[in-house]
């Protein structure tokens, strides 16, 4: 047996940043070769076991362990741990052993390779899988055409697996109206509804079934299925607002399966669950369930009229790499399962900042909307003189950056600043924003979507460079892509940007379109969102200190694939209170709040802000703050108003911020371990340092229901004290950790969009408040 392994740390502080951590934590990572006929591979990252190998041809997921225990012999599986297709030729078997060798791999992560030759096709695939010390592995295959005539992929599946066998089930006092197996995914797939987070049960619960009527046959060898639910989730237009991610949960082994796969194309997901139970009057066990997963790309193209029959057309010699799949076990709670999730991205999916230039209180200033718009849409108010006043206002709230947003330019595509309002170009703005102290940010739509290229340099140039009917640059032709990235370099450096905030905006770009490849038909989607990514790889490495900040008509590309290449995500442009929270409870389950900027109502929509004071809470407190206009002027916004910003301001860099990038995130309300974003009328999110030393919690009453909300805190010490402050009483109170964890902090909410903002920190003050339950309800 060959075996290599290490400890590898999880986090790193900035400098600037206040230490929250008592110690780094540390994640076991072991790569173990067993050898034999199988070839078996057991990895083992954080507590989470994974072991693999060649049965019949087939390469097979054997074993899954949350807890770190090795299986034995008799516990192995075989179930297919990809899927390929080639038109009728199914590539998921006929496989021969080639090698396997560990790569380099940066940040402590292990990488390991499989190498496969198959006998069907000339194909090879290596199998790569990187483990970071998280319970979490990431797992992507690399395909290589070894043959002289194209090959086409039509199915491709990165990673399919027996994730969970329960055995005895049926014998674990389930409830009979309780399934073992209950998925969580988002399931809306429009615009403003990003992180809709429902939960399904994944079978009609056995124990229905009359357990003295056979519904089957039973023999030595075994049972027929009892009964066997698959749930399918997928999105199949293109650009869409429902990012790949799933949780799924055991409720007789106590464990959740977290994962998202790392793709912003079209894709589909399966969830398959088989239960078997043998009869009543059969000594044995009582029940066997268990669940499996498959996911990838499609080639689903909702409306168009000819789909194309190849996801990917790879020429004699040519490698493709797919999209990765991050996924994996953990024992406990949702918490536990959430924050294996966002250590795990903090680590190997989320780029490393600088912190002097990250988490940046911002204040953007769109042209088509807000006080400097006439109507929607109107840009004409865009100028350099409301632009200045804008950015003094900005600079006396205490904004760190400020953003020149949507409508500068006059021709869509050429992407240089109006001549009539802009006459100095941007380089004055610029340089009075730097003279504030502050960064420049600066919006563009340079991959399209919603405006008309026809009057620009570029499209009377290459009209052949664009993709009918979505306005869209076809980023699958090279000069196309080389074109994109000179307007970007350009901006970069003659407008002395800090900060480049992509959006994209074709409404459902479904299938794009589709071109002959090699004498086979192949669906652009692929290349197209490779392409992107490259572009933005590329961009990031000639402009490492350039943030990058993308938002997708709000929310839309909010997956593994495209937030691993950008700094900031924007949550939503479904900005209207209570909805925009409820998206949040739902996305932070796998991204963590670091990672987004959110708006919470904007200027066109005066109403959907909420109340003043909870619409700062949740913009100072809900990851990066992003500011819209908040008055036509400096001189126009009254001195109280202008005192609430500054508090929240000093609230956000002197208590949140330094936590911000480590901080523990716990879910209360809406979305928690049985309930989906519109099950509550509560929000309450929690966020902790990992020491458990100070943290903050933001409540808010989303719909009418009862006045009080017992908050019970579960990322304190029991054992130490806090100077609880109450941000809307103006108060602060000694309280033990133990009172507050077990008996919980009545808050009183009694109108709906009233809001709490409760900071903890710990104190050797002894106690002199005691909490306890009040009021009419509580919280969930």
């Amino acid at each position: 047996m060959r075996r290599s392994s290490t400890w590898t740390a999880v986090a790193c502080l900035a400098a600037w940043l206040t230490p929250v951590a008592l110690g780094a934590s540390r994640g076991y990572t072991d790569v173990a070769q067993l050898g034999g006929d199988t070839h078996t591979v057991r990895y083992n990252s954080g507590n989470a076991v994974y072991a693999e190998g060649l049965v019949n041809g087939v390469w097979s997921g054997r074993y899954w362990n949350a807890g770190g225990r090795i299986n034995v012999p008799y516990e192995l599986t075989t179930d297919k741990a990809f899927e390929l297709r080639s038109g009728s030729i199914d590539l998921s078997s006929g496989w021969t052993w080639v090698g396997a060798r560990e790569q380099p791999s940066s940040g402590g992560a292990r990488h390991f390779v499989v190498e496969l030759s198959n006998s069907k096709a000339p194909v090879t695939v290596l199998i790569h899988t990187l483990l970071d010390g998280t319970p979490i592995f990431e797992r992507w295959l690399e395909i290589r055409n070894t043959g002289e005539k194209p090959l086409g992929l039509s199915t491709v599946n990165p990673w399919t697996s027996r994730l969970w066998t329960t055995p005895y089930y049926f014998e674990k006092n389930i409830p009979p109206d309780k399934p073992v197996f209950t998925l969580g995914t988002f399931t809306r797939d429009t615009h403003g509804w990003e992180g809709w987070l429902e939960w399904q049960p994944l079978r009609e619960p056995a124990a229905a079934i009359d357990p003295d009527v056979r519904h089957f046959d039973c023999t030595p060898a075994g049972c027929s299925a009892l009964a066997d639910n698959t749930i399918r989730v997928e999105s199949h237009v293109g650009h869409g607002f429902k990012a790949p991610f799933f949780i799924a949960r055991n409720d007789i082994a106590g464990e959740y399966f977290i994962g998202d796969l790392a793709w912003t194309g079209n894709w589909d997901m399966e969830f398959s669950s088989t239960n078997t139970r043998l009869s009543i009057h059969q000594d044995g066990p009582g029940a066997d369930a268990s669940l499996w997963f498959s996911g990838g790309p499609s080639t689903g193209s909702g409306w168009s009229d000819y789909p194309a029959q190849y996801q990917r057309v790879l020429a004699p010699g040519e490698s493709v790499t797919t999209p990765a799949v991050h996924m994996g076990p953990v024992q406990g709670s949702l918490d536990s399962a959430v924050q294996a999730m966002h250590e795990h991205v903090r680590k190997t999916v989320e780029p490393p900042r600088d912190p002097k230039r990250a988490w940046l209180i911002q204040y953007a200033v769109p042209g088509d909307q807000g006080y400097i718009a006439k109507f929607a849409g109107d840009v004409a108010g865009m100028n350099e003189k409301n632009i200045l006043e804008q950015i003094d206002l900005a600079h006396a709230l205490g904004a760190e950056l400020f953003i020149v947003d949507a409508g500068w330019w006059d021709i869509y595509g050429d992407w240089t600043p109006s001549s009539t309002r802009f006459p100095h170009g941007l380089r004055p703005i610029a340089d009075y924003i730097h003279s504030k102290g502050m960064l420049f940010g600066l919006y563009n739509e340079i991959q399209g979507g919603r405006g008309d290229w026809t009057h620009s340099k570029m499209y009377k140039d290459h009209s052949d460079w664009f993709i009918p009917p979505y306005a869209l640059i076809d980023m699958t032709n090279p000069d196309a892509v080389a074109f994109v990235h000179d307007q970007i370099r350009a901006m970069v450096k003659d407008d002395k940007i800090d900060l480049f905030r992509l959006d994209y905006n074709p409404g459902f770009d479904y299938g794009m379109s589709h071109h002959m490849r090699q004498g086979l038909e192949e669906n652009d989607v692929w290349r197209y969102e490779q392409a992107t990514y490259q572009l933005f790889e590329q961009v990031k490495k000639e402009f490492p200190e350039l943030i990058l900040q993308q938002a997708a008509a709000g929310g839309g590309r909010n997956d593994f694939g495209f937030v691993s290449r950008f700094d900031e995500q924007y949550t939503t442009d479904g900005l209207d209170m209570p909805e925009v929270l409820q998206n949040l409870s739902g996305q932070t389950l796998n991204l963590p709040i670091e990672m987004f900027a959110s708006a919470f109502g904007i200027p066109a929509h005066s109403s959907n802000r909420g109340h003043l004071d909870t619409h700062l809470r949740v913009t100072f407190s809900l990851g990066t703050p992003w500011l819209a206009p908040v008055a036509p002027s400096l001189q126009d916004i009254s001195p109280e108003i202008l005192e609430r910003y500054r508090h929240y301001v000093e609230i956000y860099k002197d208590f949140i911020r330094p936590l911000l990038p480590t901080c523990r995130i716990f879910h209360h309300a809406p979305v928690d371990a049985e309930h989906g974003v519109d099950e509550s009328p509560w929000f309450a999110m929690e966020f902790d340092s990992p020491d458990r030393s100070k943290g903050w919690a933001t409540l808010v009453k989303l719909y009418s229901g009862p006045e009080w909300y017992v908050f019970k805190p579960r990322g304190l010490d029991p054992g130490k004290n806090y100077k609880v402050t109450l941000d809307s009483q103006h108060t602060s109170v000694v309280i033990s950790g133990l009172e507050l964890t077990a008996r919980g902090l009545p808050v009183r909410l009694e109108a709906v969009e009233d809001s709490e903002l409760l900071l903890f920190e710990q104190t050797d003050a002894p106690p002199h408040a005691t909490a306890g339950t009040s009021g009419e309800g509580s919280g969930q």
